[in-house]
């Protein structure tokens, strides 16, 4: 065979070689792609589901936190509520038709004989006859006075002891049962 022809040959047999190698490194190559456009896509699909998961906590929480503010402002608006009521129902006692019956009662229990019987302003000028009245009659002997610090009910003194029948104390003493009790009323 002449030099040519194994020249020839050898380039031919190079040209093959070269092209088999190429395709291999080709299919090589298309394979690693798809190998990383799967892992690009799957990481993809990891972050989609982390981002909605993370929308969705985003979501509940806000609208938990919604929730709390609205029930707390719901909470806020009864109890201003329960108190209104209170204070316009004891705003009332003073002129109910039982209230001059309930302070002689405030002063029969006190079981005090002797001191100083100590009114509202408004129950001073309302019923301080009819219970100097009552006084006489039952022997008690308490000096009746205003006192402006006294919304409405009596405070009896005698020396260091002190009968407390004010209405604000016994509001005082029964605000939480009478709220629940309102609270129970408004459900």
């Amino acid at each position: 065979m002449s030099t040519q022809k194994v020249i020839d040959k050898i380039l031919e047999d190079a040209k093959k070689d070269a092209e088999e190698i190429t395709a291999k490194h080709k299919k090589e190559a298309s394979s690693i792609a798809e190998e990383f456009d799967e892992k690009i896509a799957q990481k993809k699909r990891q972050i989609k589901k982390e981002i909605e998961e993370q929308r969705e906590t985003h979501i509940m929480r806000t609208i938990s936190q919604q929730r709390l503010r609205l029930n707390m402002k719901q909470t806020e608006h009864r109890w201003n509520l329960i108190k209104k009521i209170i204070d316009e129902a004891v705003a009332k006692l003073p002129e109910h038709t039982d209230y001059l019956m309930f302070l002689k009662n405030l002063i029969k229990k006190s079981g005090e004989r002797e001191g100083e019987l100590l009114l509202s302003k408004h129950d001073f000028g309302h019923y301080r006859n009819d219970l100097e009245k009552f006084l006489r009659s039952e022997k008690i002997n308490l000096k009746v006075n205003e006192d402006s610090d006294i919304t409405a009910g009596l405070i009896i003194k005698r020396g260091t002891t002190n009968y407390i029948g004010s209405l604000d104390i016994i509001l005082e003493l029964l605000s939480d049962e009478i709220a629940i009790t309102i609270s129970k009323t408004l459900s």
